[in-house]
């Protein structure tokens, strides 16, 4: 909104829009940060730069020549469609730093060149002071210029005085306050000076689209994707069988530039730093998530039991869990790796950081960088679950864009990093950024945590046979397991784009040999020398998968290549199981002894129907396989794991196509059961940028198999644009299914 709507004198003195957002959301830095400060760090009172400030001794007991402005007409639409923030739903001016922008003060009196003169002060922090960088004090130059800050006197009309300002691209991101402060000289020589605070705060961010900033990305369609696209998409399931999420990060939402700035105050991220990407995304990914020693914004949790909170796979979007969390002032229940890194990227785009969500299918959870994912088995072919390390069907991380001064070169681009928080790195829960160039080389001496990092996506997994006294023998090693398909959202489309290569050399490549061997020179990783049974003269072959109606079906093929029968005992058993790996029920099981004639083929098999298993499970837990087989002539072993999900129902999301601000509309949500069984209590959830949020619209029936449901809901938009409506559907039975549809919605109330 224009300046000149605001009365700048009013009889009684209004709320600023930042003193309704703290209205609203109360003390952010005294509630999540604690105000009990004294005798741990020098305090006092916020925005100490207050309109008398000494450092300038302003007085108020003349008039006579005081230029003092009547009306500051900041430009707020031209310059935040300049700036590329005309999407941020706060009604401040939202600037790039670096990006010149232009003001227009009216004073009560005729500006005149000769005597009158203006300086401009932007303040930020809790602590402003100008050796701090946090009070920056503007003057005029001939001509506006790149690199500090400084601003160009560009005319004089009257009373009317316009100004081009421009900050440098190092200056601090947050919430500043604007004075302006004048200066007259009288004819005496006496120089009357005035101070005039701005009523409303001006918010700078990181620039993309300048290339003195640290986080500048010179592809236009990059940057349409990873700054300013609300909505996304992010991959989950297995190798193989993806399943696919959209997500609204929202990032113009209101709620979450403020809930930006003020996790960055809670994570007490000095001001100073605050104009560094490497800091800031560092300060934002401890924060993120609630343990018991940090109250961040989300609390993890893998059990399949969430009745105290929210789903994990409930969620549509990162506004609502931000929104929830500045309310309450407490973790927001509950959250998952995909979340995590979501409602991190939401954060960091809202900054202006250009930020995308990563895949890693079967990611290892190894927090002491030193084995190999290790499994185990007894020597009467069983498996022992409880002993054995993590394999994560898939972990989702996110990364950064910005160049690393702070490393040699060549190690700017994408930075990794990983809010969940899975295991202490120095003390708290937090991950990176590290350099995704020095994560590929194996170059992991390099911050931060690249040893965690490269450990999520490389990998083998050793068998153990673990005998009656609890002596361990490594029989097989399963190579190349761990970090593949490493996944992120195709800039410019919905689909899915392979970035295995920026984080892996090719498998079997003299490269990727050289890479391990120094990675696990620097991280002391070490892989046991095997057992070694001498004859090995059957080939196994494992196949599993899951047939639409939700049936499960494996298959354990075996060729005795030898001139000798083969006797073969075979083991094969299903359990339910978390994406962390970790297993939860016991489904079926079979054991069997299988007599192989010498050059010929012969297979096991087993099926489980989904009647028989999908209500004994939790909703977001699938089919873990566990295989083992050994030959009792020549003590040959095989082993694997492997995980099955089964194929997700479609959630069709039908809109009216247009719509506008000024009018409801309706959108229709269809799902055909395709499983074997019925569906019951579910429960759908709708929201998208800008629009209203729907969540636990409930099923009104039992949706039998080969049945179709369909719910109509109403929604309002609060902004225009084209923008994507994000829908899922959950029940006891499933989770993850997921929709999404385009909506054009104009802001003058035409269809």
């Amino acid at each position: 909104m224009h300046r000149e709507k605001y009365d700048f004198q009013p009889a009684e003195p209004r709320a600023t829009l930042s003193e309704r957002f703290a209205s609203y959301y109360g003390n952010i830095r005294s509630l999540l940060l604690g105000s009990n400060l004294t005798g741990r760090r020098q305090t006092f009172q916020e925005d100490s730069f207050v309109e008398e400030a000494s450092l300038t001794a302003f007085r108020k007991d003349k008039d006579e020549g005081q230029l003092k402005p009547k009306v500051v007409d900041l430009s707020r639409n031209v310059n935040r469609h300049a700036h590329h923030t005309s999407a941020y739903e706060i009604p401040n001016l939202v600037l790039r730093r670096g990006q010149a922008f232009e003001m227009v003060i009216t004073f009560e009196r005729a500006f005149n060149r000769d005597d009158d003169s203006i300086v401009l002060k932007f303040v930020t922090g809790s602590r402003p002071l100008q050796s701090k960088g946090s009070v920056v004090s503007v003057r005029q130059v001939s001509e506006a210029h790149a690199g500090d800050w400084n601003y160009e006197l560009v005319s004089v009309v009257d009373r009317a005085v316009t100004l081009k300002v421009i900050s440098t691209p190092k200056a601090i991101v947050g919430r500043y306050e604007m004075f302006i402060d004048t200066f007259h000289k009288g004819g005496e020589g006496e120089v009357e000076k005035h101070r005039y605070k701005h009523p409303d705060d001006i918010y700078i961010i990181f620039n993309p689209w300048n290339e003195a900033d640290d986080v500048y990305l010179d592809n236009p369609t990059e940057r349409e994707e990873h700054v300013l696209r609300e909505t996304g998409r992010i991959w989950l399931g297995t190798v193989g069988k993806f399943c696919v999420r959209p997500w609204n990060f929202g990032q113009f939402d209101d709620v979450c530039l403020f809930a930006s700035l003020a996790l960055l105050e809670k994570s007490e991220l000095g001001d100073q730093a605050r104009n560094n990407p490497v800091q800031v995304v560092r300060a934002l990914c401890r924060v993120i998530n609630n343990t018991e020693r940090d109250s961040g914004v989300l609390c993890g949790n893998w059990s399949g039991k969430y009745d105290d909170g929210i789903p994990p796979h409930a969620w549509n979007g990162s506004s609502a869990i931000l929104e929830e969390f500045l309310k309450k002032r407490k973790g927001v229940k509950y959250g998952q790796c995909w979340t995590f890194a979501a409602v991190a990227t939401t954060l960091l785009r809202a900054l202006g950081i250009p930020t995308r969500c990563v895949t890693c299918f079967r990611s290892s959870h190894d927090s002491d960088f030193s084995n190999p994912v290790n499994a185990h088995w007894s020597t009467d072919n069983r498996p022992r679950k409880s002993m054995d390390d993590a394999i994560w069907d898939y972990h989702v991380w996110g990364e950064s864009w910005f160049r690393r001064p702070d490393l040699p070169p060549g190690y700017d681009g994408w930075q990794a990093f990983d809010p969940t928080p899975q295991e202490c790195n120095e003390g708290v829960f937090t991950c990176g950024p590290a350099s995704v160039k020095a994560i590929r080389k194996g170059e992991l001496y390099y911050g931060f945590h690249a040893k965690f990092l490269f450990s999520e996506a490389h990998g083998e997994r050793v068998h153990w046979l673990v005998d009656s006294d609890g002596n361990m023998t490594p029989f097989r090693v399963e190579k190349r397991v761990v970090g593949r398909q490493i996944s992120t959202k195709a800039a410019g489309t919905i689909s899915r784009l392979d970035i295995t290569d920026l984080y892996k050399a090719a498998d079997g490549s003299p490269e990727e040999a050289e890479i391990l061997k120094q990675a696990s020179r620097l991280c002391f990783r070490s892989v046991p020398q095997l057992l070694v049974n001498g004859c090995e003269d059957v080939e196994f072959t494992f196949q599993g998968d899951a047939q639409k109606a939700g049936d499960v079906h494996i298959c354990l093929k075996m060729k005795n290549d030898s001139g000798h029968g083969r006797t073969i005992d075979v083991y094969l058993g299903c359990v339910s199981a978390y994406n962390t790996g970790v297993p939860a029920t016991d489904l079926k099981e079979t054991s069997t002894t299988v007599l192989i004639e010498p050059h010929t083929e012969n297979d096991v098999q087993m099926s489980l129907k989904c009647a028989d298993y999908i209500n004994n499970k939790d909703t977001d837990s699938h089919v873990n396989v566990y295989v083992i087989a050994t030959v009792r002539e020549t003590h040959q072993r095989f082993a694997t794991r492997d995980t099955i999900w089964i194929e997700k129902p479609h959630l069709e999301v039908k809109t009216e196509g247009r719509t506008s601000v000024t009018q409801p509309f309706q959108i229709v949500l269809k799902i055909v059961n395709t499983l074997s069984v019925p569906l019951t209590n579910g429960v759908f959830n709708v929201e998208g940028p800008g629009i209203q949020r729907l969540m636990g619209v409930k099923c009104k029936k039992t949706i039998g198999p080969g049945e179709e449901c369909r719910e109509t809901v109403t929604l309002k938009a609060r902004r225009g644009g084209r923008h994507e409506i994000v829908a899922n559907f959950y029940c006891r039975q499933i989770c993850d299914v997921a929709g999404a549809a385009e909506l054009d919605i104009s802001d003058d109330g035409k269809n």
